[in-house]
């Protein structure tokens, strides 16, 4: 069995050489830049030509167009703040080498700068894990500019025993910088759907994400920063709604 990795990038030139070097055991590695204006794309060229550039305001078309470009028979979906740990990589080649499955659910360690942070997240920040490892042709995106849905058939293998490593940010204040952009996208694409916002608004759904966070999902063992984390979990969709009723949205 063949594996193409695929990378979706903008402007990663101070993560993606380490994302990179961790897919040495990749039969091709193929990066979409999306506006991307940085030295991203040089640092991509020493480890692969298969560089693709464009610009995408839907994710779910970006990503698509991503997967139209893998050659191989299965493919790994990474982003380019993502690692390939060396027990993943083991694990990902023996699974390809028995070839039972169509997809398999790979969970995610998350870290901010050098700190291992395990509790509390909620997908709207970042998600345990995903449905990263696929044969060709059973996953689709769904439109979207931000966190989109897919759709992917086939028999699901077991969940991975290992995780990539998520480097999400350097440290706090990257983190809010992404919360920023990533509820400005969601806004956007709240005021294309026309949906209701009385839901996302409501003070009572705000208090329980945040326990669902903090206590159900034991935010609090992180301490500080798992409170953090629960904020901004119990937010983000109150936050997006708000974004969503100005005149012009900055993105």
């Amino acid at each position: 069995m063949t594996l193409s990795a695929l990378i979706i990038a903008r402007n990663e030139e101070k993560k993606i050489e380490f994302t990179l070097k961790s897919l040495n055991f990749a039969d091709e590695i193929v990066v979409i830049l999306d506006r991307s204006i940085d030295k991203t794309k040089k640092i991509c060229a020493r480890y692969t030509k298969k560089i693709y550039e464009g610009s995408w305001k839907s994710e779910g078309k970006r990503r698509n167009f991503g997967i139209s470009k893998c050659r191989s028979e299965w493919i790994l979906e990474i982003d380019a703040d993502e690692l390939v740990t060396k027990p993943l990589e083991k694990e990902i080649v023996q699974k390809l080498t028995f070839n039972n499955f169509d997809f398999y659910y790979v969970p995610l360690t998350n870290f901010i700068g050098n700190k291992k942070i395990t509790n509390g997240w909620m997908a709207c920040l970042a998600p345990d894990g995903k449905f990263c490892l696929f044969k060709k042709g059973t996953k689709n995106w769904i439109d979207g500019s931000v966190h989109p849905q897919y759709q992917i058939k086939g028999k699901k293998g077991e969940t991975l025993s290992n995780s990539l490593n998520h480097h999400l940010s350097k440290d706090i204040s990257e983190l809010l910088s992404k919360f920023n952009r990533n509820t400005s996208l969601y806004a956007c694409d709240l005021r294309k759907r026309g949906k209701s916002l009385n839901e996302l608004t409501s003070i009572r759904k705000i208090f329980s994400r945040f326990i669902k966070s903090f206590v159900a999902r034991s935010g609090f063992k992180s301490g500080g920063l798992g409170l953090i984390i629960g904020i901004l979990c119990a937010i983000y969709p109150y936050v997006s709604a708000v974004k969503s009723r100005e005149d012009k949205l900055k993105i």
